[in-house]
């Protein structure tokens, strides 16, 4: 883009930075005409370049020199022109956001001094929710203060100016700071505190010190109004002719307006002050005749073509629905199917790792089982025999030698192989009876009620292990004289109930125990134990 340049003060600068420069401070009234010509016609180039995005940039400038000459309707037209172009914009981001959060605040502004306060509310409110800097959140907060205090809520206004200033100081930001003392001086004059004043002259303080034009003149305006509510005419008069002097001289129109008609207001001539109010009362009803804005416009136009456009969406939808049904039912069927199928899966391979880890503890305890037989108990048997034939056979070796041989064929059979393939009630009813001795006796209670044949290979030796391991467990430690097993079907499930009127124990589950409760976890069962010192065992299995 090509750009022009002016010189000022013998240093070249950039044409636009120069007429930016001049929109926020000017000197004269020519200067706001001049950078108004400016971005008028920089915002031609840009039309017929497509360039959107300068398009929004001259007309935000145009609309606020608009403003700034008192030109409300045209400033609130071409800002909603500039948001429109913004809103039709096919990229959103941080740009367009701020230039949308701009042009609502500045609306808020045009509503605000055509005293259509709930339309500025609106806007302001729009910008507060969209604005996502910190600064600039404050800016627009205190423009809502402003509506309060338009709209006599002193009170409200005076909460939300203080609430503003606290966080100007942190931001050690002389004009903005200036403003919200200003604000709070006026605030505070109209709630008839007379510190008010003193805020006030603050406030005139700073802007003098920082050379802030426009600011020194509203101050003039303010204190000029403080007096006047106080009926200090003379005072009031002098602010009023300053404010005046100061605006003439900056080309500051409103600001020239505003002051002239105070003075007018504090002229002693009844004419005078007839005039004043009948010219203010024409102007408030002039505005609120003129009630169809270019805003308000431009809205009613956005939300019809939103309802077109959804209208046309919505049909579209309606056409594609069915499709999307459908699309979505198979979709559903197939996670489904894949996700039944992977749980089945899951489960069938614990199921198989799991019996595989059974079949193998099985096989090596039948293979250690055979190897103790085979080996260590035909060895010792076979030494037995040799010292018997020996005539100097020591008697107490061979008591020895004959225990050992009793353990190991224990072991040998305690862990040898289970013949499931059998009638497995028989074999269940031998183990038992194994047992019974002539201080023992071993009872058993409907063993033939069980469906033995239907249960598998590995639910059969668990059983069958640890009714060996709980008849071991008696016979060992229990002193028992009486034992019975009650067999029955609960649920589905097989009940195993062993009972023993021994002397029991503090129950603390050693090898023995710990194996027969893992063995009935590992088929799914559960295992429960009930003793006490001299109050016999109980065991409850079901599976």
């Amino acid at each position: 883009m090509l750009i022009s340049t002016n010189i000022v003060h013998g240093q070249e600068v950039d044409s636009l930075s120069y007429y930016r420069t001049l929109v926020f401070q000017p000197d004269t009234s020519e200067d706001l005409t001049n950078s108004y010509v400016f971005f008028k016609q920089r915002n031609e180039r840009s039309l017929k370049n497509k360039d959107t995005l300068n398009v929004i940039y001259n007309l935000r400038y145009q609309a606020m020199i608009q403003f700034d000459l008192g030109l409300l309707h045209d400033s609130e037209s071409t800002a909603a022109s500039a948001l429109e172009f913004n809103d039709n914009f096919s990229i959103e981001n941080a740009v367009t956001l701020e230039n949308r959060v701009g042009l609502n605040n500045h609306l808020g502004r045009v509503y605000n001094e055509l005293k259509d306060y709930p339309s500025a509310l609106k806007y302001y409110k729009v910008a507060l929710q969209l604005q996502q800097n910190p600064k600039h959140h404050n800016t627009i907060l205190n423009n809502i203060g402003l509506i309060s205090y338009e709209q006599t809520n002193y009170q409200k206004a005076l909460e939300t100016f203080i609430q503003v200033h606290r966080t100007n100081l942190i931001t050690s930001d002389k004009k903005k700071i200036a403003r919200s003392l200003n604000n709070i001086g006026m605030t505070l004059s109209k709630l008839d505190n007379s510190s008010g004043l003193d805020s006030l002259k603050k406030a005139l303080l700073l802007r003098r010190k920082v050379g802030y034009n426009n600011g020194i003149c509203d101050s003039y305006l303010k204190i000029s109004e403080y007096y006047q509510d106080r009926e200090d005419y003379k005072n009031a008069n002098n602010y009023a002719v300053k404010a005046n002097e100061l605006a003439k001289s900056i080309g500051n129109i409103p600001y020239e307006r505003e002051s002239l008609s105070l003075l007018m207001q504090l002229n002693t001539n009844v004419n005078v002050q007839r005039y004043t109010k009948l010219m203010d009362s024409l102007n408030d009803v002039n505005l609120n005749l003129q009630n169809s804005y270019a805003a308000k416009k431009y809205g009613f136009e956005k939300q019809e073509r939103l309802a077109k456009d959804n209208e046309l969406k919505l049909k579209t939808i309606e056409l594609d629905n069915e499709q999307q049904k459908r699309l979505k039912s198979s979709y559903l069927f197939v996670g489904i199917l894949i996700l039944v199928s992977a749980v089945f899966v899951v489960i069938y391979m614990r199921s198989k790792h799991k019996k595989e880890k059974l079949q193998e503890v099985y096989h090596t305890e039948t293979r250690i089982s055979k190897k103790v037989h085979d080996e260590v108990a035909n060895d010792v048997y076979q030494v037995m025999i040799k010292m018997q034939d020996n005539a100097n056979k020591n008697e107490d070796v061979l008591d020895d030698l004959e225990s050992i041989y009793t353990k190991t064929r224990d072991i040998s059979k305690e862990t040898s192989a289970i013949y499931t393939t059998q009638d497995f009630q028989s074999v269940i009813a031998d183990l038992l009876l194994s047992y019974k001795s002539n201080t023992v006796q071993v009872i058993t209670k409907d063993i033939g009620t069980i469906d033995w044949e239907a249960l598998s290979e590995i639910k059969k030796i668990a059983i069958y292990r640890v009714l060996q391991e709980l008849m071991t467990n008696m016979k060992k430690h229990s002193q028992a004289s009486i034992v019975v097993l009650l067999f029955n079907n609960v649920n589905k499930k097989i009940s195993i109930n062993y009972k023993d009127n021994g002397i029991g124990s503090d129950l603390k589950k050693h090898n023995g125990l710990q194996n027969t409760e893992n063995r009935i976890k590992s088929i799914n069962g559960t295992i429960t134990f009930e003793t006490s010192n001299n109050k016999g065992f109980q065991v409850n299995i079901l599976i």
